[in-house]
């Protein structure tokens, strides 16, 4: 059966339609009214539907051919997004995936490449996709809060100028304030009345207004040039220190940038693609992986009973880490020394219980090895502590190894926010994980390892299955024995950890835990790919005043030379431990080396792949070429 990647843009304004084949192919289109979760739920639900009837009536499809993928505004709040899922059925599709339409435009805007994509409508947000495929926004809290840049903050401008205007200047007014004030009236009472009931929509309306005066009229040129200062503080904010490109999307985006400063100009490139082809983009990756779309919670047809539930209540019991410890401790009773020497001599089984994984962590950690010799990367995948614990194993390895950002990479079902606010329905979206690993283009060279303190989390287990599929190698890490992200990887890791002190709250051991193993993993992988000499850091990059510090001390110990030495080693290197350490073995005499040198020493590191102590091995056997 043929496959069809049906892409939905919904925003305040107005909600996009576009139907394209398997090849993105465009093949119809249609448009409809506002789609804003936020602003009206219903309304919302009932417009994406009606449009996706329409389109399949139109093309004579079927909803079981059609891979879905929705960007709408709003979707950033979980509860308003778990109802608009359930509305649609996604049971009926292929495969469906709601996101935010922030997201969407985030890819469409460089074609799914790094970018920072800023998109003005009726609101604003802007968005980051860095080199690790890793998303970031800023802004889109919302009109009530701010929304800077958008089109409803620049009629709330507009108004503003013309209430001063009447206020200050009441015998003369702008072009600007004199439409206005035909909307809103021009007597006070009528005037409170609108400003107490207006709505996002209704400022935003004036907007192009705005726009079309700004020529002839001072007042609303003061007001673009407001609108443009803020988008640009947004474009700064969201691109921080990258070299990123910026597009400027939305229907504001062609009259603001020519009002944006020459700099930040410099940085702004087209559009690849709009928000509703962005969709389709990521339809088309997830056409190809996702085989079966994930089952929504059914609602029984009688209250009190909740058959899924209870089903999975059943499976839970079953596992040691959701079971009731067997001494039945009254923890809320005890005194709080007595209580924490309780939860201290819970841990202290956890060692034990990692012991006895580190058979199958060797084996993973050679294969890690392996891969990023070829290039590969190594991928932790995980939901709620078990994804948090993942990414920040991830994020540490760059400063501590000097590697890239790219290669060692955390992510953790819902996204950057999921770092720092809970997420839990996240976890039993399988889509959303087929929908991050296509993101971040998983391949064969790579290494996935979920990441399940209960060994059943969707997420973990779709990502894994989307892996084998690709043919990259796959690890499950899970605290209990038997379970499903243990069966479906290619190489089975647990630490059997049994039943918590505080019954079922796996943060705790089972936590404990996986921060072992994590550690273990990305320590041991960095060890075997030369990133250590002897028990020292040695790639560590001197880039502030503490790790310059560190890196004296590091090169002394490796070579026992003076504090000075190091330093002098240290400079000649350009802050590069490993080189400084080698130096040290090539050149008798620090003081008095040349560019010939160094040239040398980095090529004998190059020649060794990095591995100090095989280069300093080298340096004993023969003279270092100068």
């Amino acid at each position: 059966m043929s496959m069809y990647l049906l892409g939905i843009d919904g925003g305040g304004s107005k909600t996009l339609a576009l139907l394209c084949d398997a090849q993105g192919a465009e093949l119809a289109q249609a448009s409809s009214g506002p789609a804003h979760l936020t602003n009206d739920l219903a309304g919302a639900c009932e417009t994406v539907i009606k449009l996706v009837s329409s389109i399949l009536q139109t093309t004579q499809l079927t909803s079981t051919q059609v891979v879905l993928v929705v960007g709408i505004a709003g979707a950033g709040d979980d509860r308003l997004k778990q109802h608009f899922i359930s509305a649609l059925k996604p049971e009926q599709f292929a495969a469906c995936y709601v996101t935010t339409d922030a997201k969407t435009s985030l890819h469409g805007a460089n074609g799914g490449a790094p970018v920072v994509a800023i998109a003005l409508g009726t609101g604003s947000v802007a968005m980051r996709l860095d080199q690790s495929q890793q998303e970031q926004q800023v802004g889109g809290w919302g009109f009530s809060i701010g929304d800077e840049g958008g089109g409803a903050a620049m009629g709330k401008a507009a108004v503003r100028a013309a209430l001063w205007e009447q206020d200050c200047h009441p015998e003369s007014y702008s072009k600007l304030a004199q439409y206005i004030f035909s909307i809103i009236g021009q007597d006070k009472t009528t005037m409170l009345t609108w400003l107490r009931q207006a709505n996002a929509n209704q400022y935003a309306a004036f907007a192009p207004t705005v726009i079309e005066l700004a020529g002839s009229c001072p007042a609303a040129l003061g007001v673009l040039h407001k609108h443009a200062a803020d988008v640009e503080l947004l474009i700064k904010a969201t691109r921080a220190d990258t070299d990123l490109p910026v597009v400027v999307l939305g229907g504001l985006a062609a009259a603001t940038v020519p009002y944006l400063s020459e700099r930040v100009r410099s940085w702004c490139q087209s559009a690849k693609a709009d928000s509703v082809r962005g969709a389709v983009l990521i339809a088309r990756q997830l056409a190809g992986a996702v085989t079966k779309p994930p089952q929504p919670l059914k609602t029984q047809a009688f209250a009190g009973k909740d058959d899924q539930a209870i089903a999975l209540a059943r499976q839970l019991s079953q596992l040691p880490t959701e079971s009731r410890n067997a001494t039945r401790l009254d923890l809320a009773g005890l005194p709080t020394e007595a209580l924490l020497k309780t939860l201290n001599q819970a841990d202290q089984t956890v060692p034990q219980a990692v012991a006895l994984a580190i058979p199958p962590l060797a084996q993973l950690v050679d294969k890690i090895v392996s891969a990023f010799a070829e290039g590969g990367r190594l991928i932790y995948l995980g939901a709620g502590t078990s994804g948090r614990l993942g990414v920040l194993d991830a994020v540490e390895c760059p400063p501590t190894f000097s590697i890239g950002p790219e290669q060692v990479m955390g992510l953790i079902a819902g996204g950057h926010s999921a770092m720092f606010r809970a997420k839990e329905g996240a976890e039993d979206d399988a889509a959303l994980a087929v929908a991050d690993l296509a993101a971040i283009n998983l391949c064969t060279k790579d290494v996935l390892v979920g990441i399940a303190a209960s060994g059943r989390t969707p997420y973990v287990i779709a990502g894994l299955r989307y892996a084998r599929e690709l043919g990259a190698l796959t690890a499950g890490i899970s605290c209990n024995p038997a379970t499903e992200v243990l069966s479906c990887a290619d190489i089975a890791i647990c630490a059997p950890v049994g039943p918590e002190v505080l019954s079922g709250s796996t943060r705790l051991k089972a936590g404990t835990a996986q921060k072992l193993m994590l550690n273990m993993i990305s320590t041991a992988a960095m060890v075997r790919s030369g990133k250590v000499y002897q028990d020292l850091m040695v790639d560590l990059h001197a880039s502030n005043a503490k790790l310059k510090a560190r890196a004296l001390n590091i090169i002394r110990q490796a070579t026992e030379c003076s504090l000075e030495d190091a330093s002098c080693l240290l400079q000649q290197a350009d802050q590069n431990v490993k080189l400084a350490i080698l130096l040290y073995h090539c050149v008798p005499t620090h003081r008095a080396m040349t560019a010939d040198d160094v040239q040398a020493a980095r090529l004998l590191l190059q020649q060794n792949q990095g591995h100090l102590a095989q280069a300093i091995a080298g340096v004993k056997a023969t003279a270092c070429p100068a």
